[in-house]
């Protein structure tokens, strides 16, 4: 079981904790709340009624017990560790004793059996007490090895200039830093590795008050009754898509989100809720009917069976080429109706008091034609007041729009109104990548790589 670091926030990070008989180095510059993060590990050790060590490398005894407000406890020894002599011997001083050992001898000392938790705080300056450079870098690898035979949980803290052994040696690896955010100094943490751990890989800040320090959660609440795709590892990084709400999904040029969003499509018809498209009639017959064709049914099946309506902004009449497969009944023309709005207004019409919840996925790009920026927040604006808060039924909208497209102002308009955002684009590797910049569930902030799969649900995310 995960041993606690003692702030839930980092718990989590970690997979629930710090892997118990393992060792977490903490890296950072001064004063980013290195030795703060590790009290509080010893703490939580305390309270869990565990025997626990802490040593420093950097300062006095007293002045460390001091400045980190050290309990004074039962089950706590605070020691330190300082050169004494040139030949090697080092000088170990705890409350009971204080004694001048050699290098060897302190190693066993620090890694006796009899201790749950160890706290070496400077790590690096066991290197710097022992007789040389060499001996100093096997004494940090034995100590390492003894701790993990001893199945002790340690936490080791060292600056960022002095850590490459250990980074490499350590099974998990906690970088701390400060940036500078408007002018503010703000303090960050970063699981940089892990081994063998689920963990979270996004940047945390880290506030410091009287107590000690708190990461921060980024995590909002989770919203209820989601909108699941079956895609798993989708589902638990965005929560689902926001039922009864918005989502604004952003695809960059030949990223494509058909796999994603025609996965919403047929978890809705499983559920007998109808769905709505609004893109041209070729995407719909081609790439859209691929992929529902092996989960739920073709397009045209779906239709029949009142499960699938399209609304046209491209066609200029019944007779275009490209309808003649689909039912009448389940196609609303722009052309017909005279906007886009008023297509809209007579779908809505039409299911009113039919249904009592729909999914609709509307492509931007495809009114590309119809309407400029302004109309095109109108529309937004008219959809959100008029469909959105319906009591009637409870519609979930997927918003697809291209930046490349639309632009950066019209683009970051949907994404502010949006209850949700996601983001898909193809790096220069030419891998097409995932991202949640906003969400009321999952965790928004990772990205993932989109692996393509052959069978349903298409794609897997990484």
């Amino acid at each position: 079981m995960p041993c606690s670091t003692g702030d839930a926030t980092l718990d989590e990070m970690l997979g629930g904790g710090i892997p118990d008989g393992r060792t977490l180095l903490v890296r950072g510059r001064s004063g980013v709340g290195k030795s703060r993060l590790a009290v509080q590990f010893l703490d939580a050790g305390l309270a869990a009624a565990e025997d626990c060590l802490y040593v420093t490398t950097d300062e006095p005894r007293e002045v460390v017990r001091s400045s980190l407000s050290l309990p004074e406890a039962d089950g706590l020894t605070v020691a330190a560790a300082h050169r004494e002599d040139e030949r090697g011997g080092v000088r170990f001083e705890t409350a009971d004793e204080t004694a001048t050992t050699a290098y060897g001898a302190l190693i066993e000392r620090l890694t006796e059996a009899d201790w749950d938790r160890v706290v070496v705080d400077g790590a690096p300056g066991l290197v710097h007490v022992a007789p040389d450079r060499q001996r100093g870098r096997e004494g940090l690898f034995r100590l390492l090895e003894r701790l993990d035979a001893h199945d002790a949980t340690a936490l080791l803290t060292t600056t960022r200039d002095e850590s490459s052994d250990l980074d490499r040696a350590a099974h998990g690896v906690l970088s701390c830093w400060r940036e500078e955010v408007e002018g503010d100094a703000r303090t960050f943490l970063r699981v940089q590795k892990l081994r063998g751990v689920d963990h979270d890989t996004r940047r945390h800040a880290l506030a410091h008050d009287d107590d000690g320090v708190t990461v921060a959660a980024r995590e909002w609440a989770t919203s209820e009754r989601p909108f699941r795709t079956g895609i798993t590892s989708f589902d638990e990084l965005t929560g689902g898509f926001v039922r009864g709400g918005t989502t604004v999904f952003e695809h960059e040029g030949t990223a494509d989100h058909w796999p994603i969003t025609a996965s919403l499509c047929a978890r809705a018809v499983e559920q007998d809720r109808p769905v709505v498209l609004i893109t041209a009639p070729g995407e719909l017959c081609n790439r859209v009917d691929g992929l529902l064709a092996e989960q739920v049914g073709p397009v045209r099946e779906l239709m029949e069976r009142n499960q699938l309506y399209l609304i046209d902004p491209i066609s200029h009449g019944p007779d275009d080429p490209t309808l003649a497969e689909l039912p009448s009944e389940n196609v609303v023309l722009q052309e017909v109706e005279g906007s886009v709005q008023e297509a809209i207004r007579t779908l809505v019409d039409r299911l009113r008091g039919q249904v009592d919840e729909a999914v609709a996925v509307l492509e931007q790009a495809t009114l590309q034609h119809l309407v400029d920026a302004n109309q095109a927040r109108q529309l937004f604006y008219w959809t959100s007041g008029n469909l959105m808060n319906d009591d009637a039924y409870t519609l979930t909208l997927v918003l697809t729009v291209d930046r490349e497209v639309i632009g950066d102002r019209l683009t970051s308009f949907f994404a502010g109104a949006a209850d949700q955002v996601i983001r898909t684009w193809r790096g220069a590797d030419q891998l097409q990548y995932l991202s949640v910049p906003k969400s009321p569930a999952g965790t928004p902030g990772h990205a993932r790589v989109v692996e393509p799969r052959e069978a349903p649900p298409y794609v897997e995310l990484r």
